[in-house]
């Protein structure tokens, strides 16, 4: 099918996207053919034209990540269609953060959003309501998790766990510069000794600086086992 660009379409172009999952299919009697009349029969109450997407049926709505989805999303970026329907908002995603996104981009991006249920319909003011009522949903659903990243960060720290940047030494190379800090060398001889034996730093050099050592010392694994530079 070729479509046609915003300045030679008659009527306004809606792509209805519909999708179910199989366990939908077997348990809820959910049918895409149901969802394909309904999104036309509302298109064409408004008078547009309609084009079904149904490429991303039995795939998971956790995330946008669905290649019909994507395909139409693009395709209305780039002008050649107005509108995004679909029947229920998690046809779409089950993700308010995402959905929230996926608003912000329609009114980036100049095209319309409108799900059945809730009344979503980006022009109109019932729907932006709803609209905005979902996008704060979804600022208080981030700084929700935030904080409790936050919380959880600082309750590992407290209990000894590293957190932050993986270690990017081997265990054996830690252990060796605490031994070595133990039998009373200097930050300067344990550095010394390290590129004496070859042993690369954690990014991969040949170099070895006092800072460098004082820091694995410092760090969670050789806590407590080292009492400062000597």
């Amino acid at each position: 099918m070729t479509t046609k660009t915003a300045t030679a379409r008659k009527a306004p172009l809606a792509l209805a996207y519909v999708r179910v999952s199989t366990h939908e299919q077997a348990t809820e009697g959910a049918s895409l053919e149901a969802q394909r009349a309904t999104l036309a029969e509302e298109a064409r109450r408004r008078g547009w034209d309609v084009e079904v997407i149904d490429g991303d049926a039995g795939l998971s709505a956790k995330n946008l990540k669905r290649p019909a989805l994507q395909a139409a999303l693009e395709r209305l970026d780039r002008g050649e269609a107005d509108h995004l329907m679909s029947i229920r908002i998690d046809r779409v995603s089950r993700s308010v953060s995402d959905f929230a996104g996926l608003m912000d981009r329609a009114t980036r991006q100049g095209w319309g959003l409108v799900m059945l249920s809730p009344n979503v319909d980006t022009s109109d003011p019932a729907g932006r309501f709803t609209a905005n009522i979902l996008a704060s949903a979804a600022q208080y659903e981030r700084e929700l998790i935030g904080q409790r990243t936050r919380e959880g960060m600082h309750q590992k720290r407290a209990e000894g766990v590293h957190v932050g940047r993986p270690r990017e030494l081997a265990e054996s190379t830690v252990e060796l510069i605490v031994s070595l800090a133990a039998a009373n060398l200097s930050l300067r001889k344990i550095a010394a000794e390290l590129e004496a034996r070859d042993i690369k730093t954690a990014r991969g050099g040949d170099k070895w600086q006092a800072s460098s050592i004082k820091a694995v010392l410092a760090s969670t694994t050789a806590r407590g086992e080292y009492k400062g530079d000597n």
